[in-house]
């Protein structure tokens, strides 16, 4: 009889493992399959010479389209950078926050709930940027000392971005940040469409908190490189995501530090 039990227990251990596994691949399915056609319509604007539909200082200086119209072009591709670079770093918040909903609804419907409130906040950030850039723009067109010296734009992007990435407050922001996407017990209230928004602005807010200077070199850069939002997208991932990953802030923050020296000394030397 209790060589029965032992096998019967035994069996029932290796359900629920097998249970656990099969929900654990259910929950990253949907956020993985948004990343990877993100990334491949990225992949795709770059093979086919489209990127600058993605690139804003195209679009402000060199498309000739109105205003309005590039506002709107430049959000939608926003969707699908945010979708691709933001993303992948916040996966396991999405995956535990399918797995505290389960069977509480379709679970497309709650993880695409928390997604929504997350990109909201980024798309929120989107349209600060491009506003600001737009008034750059203006400032050195209207202004010829500015015009003459307009490295000083990157120099001080880069020195802003270089002293956020050392400072207390990357620091707290990143922590909790990180602290939003250890893993729960319970949801903070019923799990409800707008209960699951609204966690996905509150998880997407203190992503800003955390990576907005990284995604203003990002924005100063204009979007042209492959090669640099494939690596900024990295940083973030491991910052995030990797245990110790905070850690390279530090390095990152000296980093755009270097390159502000280098950028204002190119000019200076020339």
């Amino acid at each position: 009889m209790a060589s029965t039990r032992t096998t019967d227990t035994a069996h029932n251990v290796a359900a629920l493992d097998e249970a656990q596994v099969s929900g654990n691949w259910v929950q990253i399915i949907f956020p993985w399959l948004l990343v990877v056609i993100a990334w491949g319509i990225v992949l795709l604007a770059f093979v086919t010479n489209r990127a600058s539909l993605i690139d804003h200082d195209y679009l402000l200086r060199t498309s000739r389209l109105p205003w309005l119209v590039a506002f709107i072009v430049f959000l939608i591709s926003w969707q699908i950078m945010t979708v691709a670079m933001m993303l992948p770093s916040a996966l396991s918040m999405v995956s535990s926050i399918g797995a505290l909903s389960r069977g509480r609804g379709p679970l497309w419907l709650v993880q695409g709930s928390f997604i929504l409130g997350y990109t909201f906040v980024w798309t929120l950030f989107a349209c600060v940027a491009f506003l600001g850039d737009t008034l750059v723009h203006q400032l050195v067109n209207h202004w010829r000392w500015l015009y003459l010296h307009s490295w000083f734009i990157g120099t001080i992007t880069l020195l802003v971005a270089g002293c956020f990435q050392l400072s207390p407050l990357k620091r707290s922001c990143l922590q909790h940040c990180c602290h939003e996407a250890a893993p729960r017990t319970t949801l903070p209230g019923p799990a409800r469409t707008g209960t699951i928004w609204r966690i996905g602005v509150r998880y997407g807010l203190f992503c800003l908190g955390a990576c907005w200077a990284i995604m203003l070199v990002m924005f100063g850069i204009g979007m042209k490189s492959l090669f640099w939002i494939v690596a900024l997208t990295g940083v973030m991932l491991v910052e995030k995501e990797i245990p110790g990953g905070q850690r390279l802030r530090v390095a990152i923050g000296a980093g755009f530090l270097f390159l502000a020296v280098f950028w204002l000394l190119i000019p200076l030397m020339a």
